[in-house]
């Protein structure tokens, strides 16, 4: 794709020749294209093109060759820049990858939140459905997923997705980032009950959310000079073990979480959910000793 182009380089072949040529592209302001040799350090020629409509991909390989004496056929690009926009570059930020060699390194974040949500019943869907119905509905329900993620919860600092589940973090509790969870928890549910999962009776949305300490950092893998980032602590264990207690459409709070007051809750005594609560491992007393689970607004 050569449209948004700032200072692209592009392959071309000369199609009487077979001539390969390199081209550095820049469209202007005004809407001028300029093209010139990209071959040498020093341009041989440029030409400035004045385009009318569009800049397509059609429309510049049309003032290129045009300007070229001849029709060019468009190879490759050799560059990889891009441009993004501010709601592109706000998401890369929150993504597991890290793209602008940020500095990501031993922070701890004493009063995180973190939102742990997974599919119900998902493995006996898979076991007993084709794999191009599988793989629609995984695809239809992270895309989906991530869109919601993206619209409610502007103030997150990270999101991964885990398969049939995602989670999604954000370095502080507050007030707003807490309603943001909820928002983000109600709209999904809703959507997977009323649209996504409505033609297979048993799959539903699970969650956990919890307030708890955890740690950001960052590695470098040496071969792609890529750095990746990820959280590690307590409360993302917690989240993730909590979740399993949940059934379809339920999410389970924390006692610390419930103690701030923002999130309506009741406690479960019935004995099966608390037996299963004292098998999980890794949980602190104060976690093991009681069940949480947010209250749903009436719809």
């Amino acid at each position: 794709m050569l449209v948004s182009l700032k200072n692209r380089i592009i392959l071309v072949r000369d199609v009487a020749t077979g001539r390969e040529e390199q081209l550095a592209l820049a469209l202007e302001s005004d809407g001028t294209l300029v093209i010139a040799d990209a071959d040498r350090d020093m341009p041989t020629f440029a030409h400035r093109v004045p385009m009318d409509r569009f800049p397509t991909d059609e429309s510049i390989a049309q003032a290129v060759s045009e300007a070229l004496g001849g029709p060019r056929e468009f190879l490759r690009a050799l560059d990889r820049t891009i441009d993004l926009d501010h709601s592109v570059l706000a998401g890369l930020g929150k993504m597991p990858v890290d793209i602008f060699d940020n500095v990501y390194l031993a922070e701890v974040k004493e009063h995180a939140l973190i939102l742990c949500v997974d599919m119900r019943n998902f493995s006996d869907f898979l076991c007993s459905n084709p794999e191009d119905t599988v793989f629609g509905l995984i695809k239809e329900f992270t895309s989906n997923f991530l869109s919601c993620v993206n619209q409610f919860a502007f103030d997150c600092s990270y999101y991964k997705l885990m398969g049939d589940g995602a989670i999604v973090i954000w370095d502080e509790t507050t007030e707003r980032t807490i309603a943001e969870a909820l928002s983000v928890f109600d709209t999904y549910a809703d959507f997977t009950e009323e649209e996504l999962f409505k033609p297979y009776g048993s799959i539903g949305l699970a969650g956990a959310l919890v307030t708890e300490k955890v740690f950001k950092y960052e590695i470098s893998a040496e071969a792609s000079q890529l750095k990746y980032r990820d959280y590690v602590g307590y409360g993302i264990n917690l989240a993730c073990r909590l979740q399993a207690l949940a059934r379809k459409d339920e999410l389970i709070v924390n006692r610390a979480l419930k103690d701030t007051g923002f999130v309506p809750s009741d406690s479960r005594e019935d004995g099966q959910v608390l037996r299963e609560l004292g098998r999980l491992k890794g949980l602190r007393p104060e976690d093991s000793n009681g069940a949480f689970f947010y209250r749903r607004p009436a719809r």
